[in-house]
């Protein structure tokens, strides 16, 4: 009999986000696929909150290099009592886009992150059977694509099974989340139109009567037309299934289809909104769908999936390396999952409320994330919690090491960079003062006697939060003195804006290195870093 630490079972988005972060924590990893990739699936408008994870995963480069188009948020008509009206990811100052992807693809390049993370990753693998020890799951049977089958013992069997449940279901009921029955239809189609700009990349969306269509343009030629058809628990409708027709009939598509061909079969997915009572027990753990999903009008779909994987990965890396009970791991992992669940539950139940204008939408948000320190104006609350943002664990684990590390590059040892022309440069810091304008300046107090600026130039990273990009890098301000949103301070954002435009106007050559760009941009930097407007002034240049 084999033996690893973690047993996964799917290999969809769940289930590959889970092995990759596993195998990279560490861990024996056994990842099992019954079907083949690519396969097609629903789901093709993603949220920003999946960015920390690629990242974390090194699927990030796949993902941005693949040619899925940006997206940049949510265009919505007659939602609601507000006839039009947009919703733009930059507003959650955080990420300004996602992606509008063929799911095949997209799910392809993640279970390829897991294998290359060193998880042992099996296509036409299908488990046959959970083994068991009392109550305790201990392992999976399972047959390869040679019909040839395999007894695999597990610390943990995650559960990444999707609607099927194949490890949940027999500890734990389904429950149908009531008013959410629903059923899509969709297919790709070529010829379509597309919104204007600055709409271009956005994912558009329209309510009609008992339904809600979509639009995602998933390349210059391909697109993915889609409908929601709505069903009440009071009277479940027949299948509906005359997709073509239906499109026809969707006046508000009219302009963008005119000329449009399907290029694939009709699809179609039902009664996916529901949740199971246990999503974790003894050596087992459930993620993605197989722990629950919620009707996709805000498309969390892939996100949760990918966030539950993640999180799911990271609990059992610390009952098997660092020995922390299983039962408190468990605990928490449930109590967070049905947490965020519950509040994304809410806010799709509110949305489906068609009497509502948009105001409506963001100040219900707003009341969703309400804490004691939240201060977020409704409209930026409703970004958030619809970016797949809110609890983001991910998120914050990144925000978090980014924190530490600029803290400790302004802090900690450095190189001094003047006269230097170093081949190698992982990060450049520009740091002004300007001095107290009297002994009565709150400022004074400071370790510098006055206002520091810590200007960061760094290597162009997507799953980093930027307050300016160039083509190459990315630029960050930290005040140590100024709180936490420096560039509030007009003074500040005068600095910040001149310093941007410098660099934006210099950094011209494609793909160039930070060290290459300072030894070809050096003086003209230092030169204007020495001309500021207002009373800063150059203290000295550092690197690492």
């Amino acid at each position: 009999m084999n033996e690893v630490d973690v047993v996964v079972v799917g290999g969809g988005p769940a289930g590959s986000t889970a092995a990759a972060t596993a195998a990279r924590a560490g861990l024996r990893v056994l990842l099992l696929e019954a079907g083949t990739h690519p396969r097609a699936h629903v789901g093709e408008s993603l949220l920003p909150g999946i960015i920390p994870i690629l990242a974390e995963i090194d699927a990030l480069a796949a993902v941005e290099s693949a040619g899925f188009v940006r997206k940049t948020g949510s265009t919505h008509w007659n939602w609601g009592t507000t006839p039009r009206w947009d919703l733009w990811f930059a507003d959650s100052d955080a990420y300004n886009h996602a992606w509008l992807v063929d799911r095949a693809k997209f799910d392809a390049i993640l279970f390829d992150a897991a294998r290359r993370a060193g998880a042992q990753a099996h296509e036409r693998a299908a488990m046959r059977e959970v083994l068991r020890e009392g109550d305790r799951v201990v392992g999976a049977r399972w047959r390869d694509g040679n019909g040839r089958t395999t007894d695999t013992r597990a610390a943990v069997v995650i559960d990444a099974t999707g609607q099927a449940a194949s490890v949940a279901r027999h500890a734990s009921p389904r429950r149908p989340i009531s008013g959410l029955q629903h059923q899509a239809l969709w297919a790709h189609f070529e010829g379509v139109g597309r919104l204007p700009p600055p709409r271009a990349e956005q994912a558009l969306f329209v309510a009609r009567a008992a339904e809600w269509w979509w639009l995602f343009p998933l390349s210059p030629s391909r697109t993915s037309i889609g409908v929601v058809q709505l069903d009440s628990d009071a009277r479940r409708t027949a299948p509906r299934p005359d997709f073509d027709a239906g499109l026809a009939a969707c006046t508000e598509f009219a302009d963008l289809t005119r000329h449009a061909r399907r290029v694939t079969e009709i699809r179609r997915e039902r009664d996916w909104s529901y949740r199971m009572d246990t999503i974790a027990g003894p050596g087992w753990i459930a993620v993605g769908d197989a722990a629950g999903f919620i009707d996709p009008v805000l498309s969390t779909g892939v996100m949760l999936a990918m966030h539950s994987g993640w999180h799911a990965a990271r609990t059992i890396a610390d009952v098997v390396l660092r020995a922390r009970p299983e039962e408190d791991a468990s605990a928490a992992y449930c109590q967070h999952h049905r947490g965020m669940f519950d509040d994304l539950l809410r806010v799709v139940r509110f949305f489906y409320q068609q009497t509502l204008g948009r105001d409506d939408y963001f100040w219900e948000s707003k009341r969703i994330l309400l804490r004691a320190d939240t201060a977020l104006r409704p409209q930026k609350a409703f970004v958030i919690l619809t970016s797949g943002l809110v609890a983001n664990l991910a998120l914050a684990e990144a925000a978090q090491t980014r924190s530490d590390l600029q803290r400790a590059r302004t802090e900690g040892d450095a190189t001094a960079l003047s006269g230097r022309n170093p081949t190698r440069l992982g990060f450049l810091c520009l740091h002004l003062r300007r001095p107290p304008s009297d002994e009565g300046d709150l400022l004074a107090d400071g370790p510098d006697r006055g206002l520091s600026l810590f200007v960061l130039i760094e290597p162009r990273d997507p799953a980093a939060p930027a307050l300016a990009r160039t083509r190459n890098f990315d630029l960050n301000i930290m005040a140590p003195l100024a709180g936490s949103d420096p560039v509030q301070l007009p003074e500040i954002a005068l600095v910040m804006n001149t310093l941007r435009q410098h660099l934006t106007a210099c950094d011209r050559e494609p793909d160039e290195s930070l060290a290459a760009f300072w030894q070809r941009e050096r003086d003209g930097l230092l030169s204007v870093c020495h001309s500021l407007p207002g009373q800063f002034a150059f203290v000295r240049a550092f690197g690492e």
